[in-house]
């Protein structure tokens, strides 16, 4: 038996919760404080305690995605590699990436068109008035537009179409990367499939081009969508290699106390890297200078960001990467991530993802706001026709916004325990009943498993049995919900 295969991946459901605070806070601090994404408030001005290095990177972004990215290489290669790599069930294998394979779109699709639709029917309601004229630029961006109700009909067909084509979705724009991890995860599904029966340095091979190949092309979003995914599908298989693992294992002390803190060290300071205004603070203009123009001249960009590439994701991919790698080294930092509170939190990181947008933007912006949207009157047009800016509503106190933050949060894990509770249950039972009804009966009992498998949990019962499931050990399959 390989060192990873007595080993637990619960680390992954607690990353995944850590990952879906860090969505919340971001998005608190673009709503109620997006200085915060600076690394001053004014140029050469004196920085906030949340603006220095390491201290900002909960609350400037560009986190959530590349870490679900990730974690969707590796827990979708986790199980076929373990069965033909280990058990060299080839067969097995491959019938379990085509049973991932069917279950993964409706599992994104259900749950993101309720969402989608809980938003509509808000937003008919007139829930989003507050949020359509507050002085908060990203807030008013994220609230759909107030439309009589035949356009708004209108314009749900359209959403609910866009979020799968162009990632346009005016009810919930934090859908946007649904359909890049969606595709992400077919790409791992036909990696593997091209790959299952390669041996082992071979695939090490193809999982390192791939990486190399992503990190290399500058296009929109590859290093989140493509390197960080083919990562996760790297470290998956280097969970399974004994040799591998017994090295890590040899030189444990060395790993853990020197290569990860310096990783995590040299990872940190570069994702400190700021959304804007990197010229604003001399920490942050000499690493917009080694990053994105070591020349000088605006020439050529770095390794880390070639020229033509974002800079701001470039350098919070390369963040993620680091750390990714850390927790593949540590096993400190693996137990660290096992604990019960952060399971807690990542067992419910997808339903945290698909409601806290709409939570924030109702009740979050009421609180700071007033409910009412008003006192509120109509800009009119100028002279040449074009519109007046209006009259934004600011908030109240600094005190309701701290009271928004509190109550915010609170009620967006209710929200998402309650959604976990029945939502996404009769989502995976719909689900479960799709696979019965497509694939053979001698593969139903396998099939009725996998479902839950995909959540994180071994035993396949209802409800009951999914509160007292424990996490899947041994390289077995966990969920993977979005941001």
């Amino acid at each position: 038996m390989s060192a990873q295969s007595k080993k637990n991946i619960k680390w992954v459901e607690g990353l995944r919760g850590i990952t879906s605070a860090l969505v919340i806070a971001t998005h608190l601090a673009r709503a109620l404080d997006f200085p915060l994404f600076w690394p001053a408030d004014v140029k050469d001005g004196a920085p906030r305690w949340l603006q220095v290095p390491y201290l900002r990177i909960p609350w400037q972004g560009r986190l959530g995605v590349p870490i679900f990215a990730f974690l969707t290489g590796f827990v979708c290669a986790a199980k076929p590699l373990k069965l033909a790599y280990i058990q060299g069930n080839h067969s097995a294998s491959l019938m379990t990436v085509a049973r991932s394979a069917f279950r993964r779109p409706p599992r994104l699709v259900l749950p993101a068109l309720i969402a989608t639709l809980i938003s509509f029917v808000l937003s008919i309601f007139g829930a989003y008035t507050t949020s359509n004229r507050c002085d908060s630029f990203w807030v008013r961006f994220d609230a759909p537009d107030p439309k009589p109700l035949g356009e708004n009909f209108r314009r749900l067909f359209r959403a609910l179409l866009a979020t799968w084509t162009t990632t346009e979705n005016v009810y919930d724009r934090h859908q946007w990367a649904m359909r890049p991890l969606l595709i992400g995860a077919f790409q791992v599904y036909i990696v593997l499939a091209a790959t299952i029966g390669m041996r082992f340095r071979y695939r090490i091979l193809v999982h390192v081009l791939l990486v190399a190949y992503w990190l290399l092309n500058t296009g929109p979003l590859t290093e989140t969508f493509g390197a960080n995914l083919a990562l996760g599908t790297l470290l998956a298989e280097l969970s399974q290699h004994r040799p591998t693992q017994n090295l890590i294992a040899k030189y444990q002390r060395i790993l853990s106390y020197i290569i990860v803190p310096i990783l995590l060290l040299i990872g940190g300071y570069v994702g400190s890297y700021p959304h804007e205004h990197e010229d604003w603070a001399p920490w942050s203009l000499r690493l917009h200078k080694f990053l994105v123009d070591p020349a000088g001249d605006g020439s050529r960009g770095s390794f880390i960001v070639p020229k033509g590439s974002n800079a701001g994701r470039r350098a919070s991919a390369f963040m993620i990467q680091c750390v990714a790698v850390s927790i593949f080294l540590s096993p400190g930092l693996q137990n660290l991530l096992s604990h019960r509170l952060l399971l807690w939190l990542g067992h419910h990181s997808f339903a945290v993802y698909l409601t806290h947008g709409t939570i924030l933007r109702t009740l979050g912006m009421w609180i700071v706001y007033g409910i009412s949207g008003q006192p509120w009157e109509d800009p009119g047009k100028n002279e040449d026709g074009s519109p007046k800016e209006p009259n934004w509503l600011h908030p109240k106190s600094r005190g309701h916004k701290m009271a928004s933050v509190v109550i915010f949060t609170t009620v967006t894990y209710i929200a998402a325990w309650a959604w976990m509770k029945w939502v996404d249950t009769a989502c995976a039972r719909a689900t479960q009943w799709l696979e019965k009804k497509v694939f053979d009966d001698d593969e139903a009992t396998e099939g009725g498993k996998a479902g839950l498998a995909e959540k994180g949990y071994a035993n396949g019962g209802g409800a009951s049995s999914r509160e007292h499931a424990q996490p899947l050990l041994n390289g077995g399959e966990a969920r993977v919900p979005p941001p």
